[in-house]
């Protein structure tokens, strides 16, 4: 069988690609305050620092948008080691969470493999559909060579992340859905 790397590692590069991991980027993140005082121009914000700082993050965007300048602002998803889920949510330190997680059943979260390579070492990580964020593509190639390496993504694996990412943003809620009950019923 054969076998296909999961990564590869980029040297210092302002080159930019879906699948990229990057470490220790800042993000401007408005909150509702902010947004009221756009809808009411006496309201007066309250003082509170926009920034936050995402210890690793995956670039969403598509690879040949960002090849070929088609994008200003790229997509990212947080990215979070599997132990720092569990610390956040105790279902995910269950063998039957990580098994979902592994057959892609949470359509939330994305389980990505460990990784060692000559320079980086990561451990199973989430990317996490819930936080995604857009930021100016020049300021994410200055992020990007603020660090001597990164990882990328291969195929399939980035297409397979890919595909996780547009199904949780297609899922469709019915109004009303067929009875469970009636329908083992049916003869």
């Amino acid at each position: 069988m054969n076998k296909f790397k999961w990564y590869k590692e980029i040297q210092k590069s302002t080159s930019l690609s879906q699948g990229d991991i990057l470490f220790n980027c800042q993000i401007i993140l408005p909150n509702e305050d902010i947004y009221q005082s756009l809808l009411d121009e006496n309201y007066e914000p309250k003082s509170y620092n926009p920034v936050i700082l995402l210890e690793k993050s995956i670039i969403m965007s598509q690879a040949c948008d960002l090849a070929n300048d088609k994008i200003d602002s790229v997509v990212l998803c947080s990215v979070w080691d599997l132990k720092q889920l569990q610390l956040a949510n105790k279902y995910y330190k269950s063998r039957k969470a990580r098994e979902s997680l592994r057959q892609g059943k949470e359509p939330a979260y994305h389980l990505l493999n460990k990784a060692k390579s000559d320079n980086i070492e990561i451990d199973y990580c989430v990317v996490d559909f819930h936080r995604v964020y857009t930021v100016p593509k020049q300021y994410l190639k200055k992020v990007a060579c603020k660090n001597e390496f990164r990882l990328r993504l291969l195929p399939p694996y980035r297409e397979h992340l890919s595909q996780a990412f547009a199904r949780y943003f297609m899922r469709v809620g019915l109004p009303v859905d067929i009875d469970k009950e009636e329908i083992k019923n049916v003869k």
